[in-house]
């Protein structure tokens, strides 16, 4: 599926109102255009916890990429991106909000099955649950 986001909205929010309205529960994000204001961040694997960074510049879209599963019954979006300033200057990490839409092109390759998250005790994340095999193809697989 391929849309757009609308000026000014918010890209997290925005991706997981789309994979609800459309009955969405795992795919690959893929999304590319500019911001006028980030939040970005990082994990900091000692501490377990997000440390953010606010940008409060306009910023090109260089790379963004994430995926859908579930989490408490609702579409989940976890996401990254890569910016790059006037000058070229790149930053970047794992997308919080408010990451407020200048211009944005998604495109979401859906799963046919759901794909949900359980909290992990060692990395203090919740990260994708499979059956007893693990395998990732159990969700795409034809």
């Amino acid at each position: 599926m391929i849309f757009r986001l609308e000026h000014g909205a918010d890209i997290s929010e925005s991706i997981i109102e789309f994979c609800a309205a459309n009955k969405i529960k795992s795919g690959l994000v893929l999304f590319i255009g500019a911001v006028s204001e980030s939040t970005i961040g990082y994990y900091d694997q000692d501490k377990k916890k997000y440390k953010k960074i606010s940008v409060k510049k306009p910023m090109e879209i260089a790379s963004g990429i994430g995926n859908i599963s579930m989490k408490d019954n609702k579409p989940f979006f976890h996401g990254h991106i890569s910016l790059s300033d006037k000058y070229g200057k790149m930053t970047g990490g794992h997308l919080f909000s408010p990451t407020r839409v200048f211009a944005c092109e998604v495109a979401i390759l859906t799963g046919k099955k759901a794909l949900s998250r359980q909290y992990d005790d060692q990395t203090g994340l919740f990260l994708w649950k499979f059956g007893s095999r693990g395998r990732l193809k159990t969700v795409y697989e034809k």
